[in-house]
């Protein structure tokens, strides 16, 4: 073959592998770019979610949820000994 077409293969060879390069590079850059705005959308959406309940207007409704604070004496059981306290 002709000298200055094993030239010109190798070029557009090397043209090839360039172009293949640069769009790999492009992919992975629109890629990354996808996954960093899904990400500030997620950040963004759990920021206006509420952290803290809502304050009720009047002592009673809070105290409502609560019940009775203070838990019941228990019982000794048939034995005689105290039941144990801890968990």
């Amino acid at each position: 073959m002709n000298g200055n077409l094993w030239y010109e293969v190798a070029r557009q060879q090397a043209a090839d592998r360039q172009r293949a390069a640069r769009q790999a590079g492009e992919a992975r850059q629109a890629r990354q770019a996808r996954a960093t705005a899904r990400e500030r959308r997620a950040r963004d959406k759990a920021q206006e979610t509420t952290v803290a309940p809502a304050i009720p207007d009047y002592a009673h409704e809070m105290f409502a949820e609560l019940g009775d604070a203070v838990p019941a004496s228990r019982q000794e059981d048939e034995r005689g000994r105290q039941t144990r306290t801890g968990r």
